[in-house]
């Protein structure tokens, strides 16, 4: 689901890599150095639970696939990593919602965005291309350390409720900073299974970050997180001449590009952009087929991505809106049936598609959405 009245659906794409995954062979389970972080509880924010966090699991070499994001069959795949990631980097056992920490940086209700504000600004250059990070000892990284080894991340109606394109999303500029700057100082250490912890450590926070599949920029984010922390992986595994460790992140950083191309097809197949015309007087319609809206329809009650649903479900409010009588009532009807499902996130952005008229601020939001109408020809 996109937020905010512009609906921009660029998405970078760059060439996937061909590789062959097998095993990782590190055991065992690493406890949360609490030492570490309990000194770096900001005055304001909560105290993680004590957590665990397990090695990366090993696997079988015959069990192993290469997935095959060009063939037919992916066109059926959820957008999600086909390889486990739990072979690098499992998630931790924490008990409490991750969000309840990050929610507080936000930049429109964030209790802490002068925080954030602050720890972007105290950035410094990072190795290679990692762009600007924050020190590796910087307080709030530290504090954040903790929050990365629990179990789950849910913002949605646990703290944000469902608004249609005004939804709110986290500070999703922090945590990239952050995953980075873990990689940046994992890069810096001279002992390897430290700068491990710190590469994993990114790609927790991107798992976490992709786990409630609620916006499309979010999991983006994610995935941006995961694929720093798999580089860091990747690197240090060659440098130390492990083979198999190296191929197993060296197939999930060949999964990343595959999966934005994916993403930025799906995205287009459901945009109406081109399909909303605004004539002259400045009424808007649309000039919508059939099999487009049937298409439309089918992901927002069936997709395998909840995130993508949820596009195809703003774009029913236009059609619901701004479409024929006929389709209006199809629009409505798949509403409907969502507003009754039992996907309470779905259940709630069905509701507001169906019950809330666009806005001038939304049709006007999107350059491609609306162009201006024709200027009038001039008399001789």
């Amino acid at each position: 689901m996109s937020t905010g009245p512009k609906r921009s659906r660029s998405l970078e794409v760059v060439a996937a890599v061909a590789v062959i995954l097998v095993l990782a062979d590190l055991l065992g389970v690493r406890v949360v150095d609490w030492a570490r972080a309990s000194g770096t509880a900001g005055a304001d924010g909560p105290t993680a639970p004590p957590a665990t966090v397990s090695a990366p699991h090993a696997v079988a070499i015959e069990s192993l696939q290469v997935p095959c994001w060009s063939c037919p069959d992916s066109k059926e795949w959820a957008v999600r990593f086909r390889t486990d990631l739990d072979l690098l980097a499992p998630l931790g056992t924490g008990s409490a919602n991750a969000a309840i920490w990050f929610k507080d940086f936000a930049k429109r209700s964030g209790s802490r965005r002068a925080e954030a504000e602050a720890a972007h600004a105290r950035r410094v250059d990072g190795p290679g291309d990692l762009g600007p990070v924050l020190r590796g000892d910087d307080p709030l990284l530290l504090e954040a350390e903790p929050w990365c080894d629990q179990a789950t991340m849910r913002l949605y109606l646990d703290i944000y409720p469902i608004k249609g394109w005004e939804t709110e999303v986290p500070n999703l500029l922090i945590q990239l900073t952050f995953a980075k700057s873990w990689v940046a100082r994992g890069m810096a250490v001279s002992d390897p299974s430290t700068a491990m912890e710190d590469f994993r450590r990114a790609i927790r926070l991107g798992r976490l970050m992709r786990q409630e599949d609620v916006t499309v920029i979010a999991d983006l984010v994610g995935l941006a997180c995961i694929r720093v922390g798999a580089q860091g992986i990747y690197d240090l595994a060659v440098k130390q001449g492990n083979s198999q460790l190296a191929l197993v992140a060296a197939i999930v950083l060949g999964e990343v590009a595959p999966q934005k191309l994916a993403g930025a097809q799906r995205l287009t197949e459901t945009d109406l952009a081109p399909y909303v015309q605004k004539n002259a007087a400045g009424d808007v319609s649309l000039e919508l087929s059939g099999k487009k809206l049937d298409h439309i329809v089918a992901v927002a009650t069936s997709g395998p991505d909840r995130r993508f649903r949820g596009e195809a479900i703003l774009e029913l409010n236009f059609v619901r809106h701004l479409g024929s009588p006929a389709q209006r009532e199809k629009a409505l009807a798949a509403l409907n049936q969502l507003a009754a499902s039992g996907d309470r996130i779905l259940v709630d952005l069905a509701v507001w598609a169906r019950d809330t008229k666009p806005s001038t601020e939304v049709l006007e939001g999107s350059d491609p959405l609306l162009p201006p109408p024709p200027s009038p020809s001039k008399k001789p």
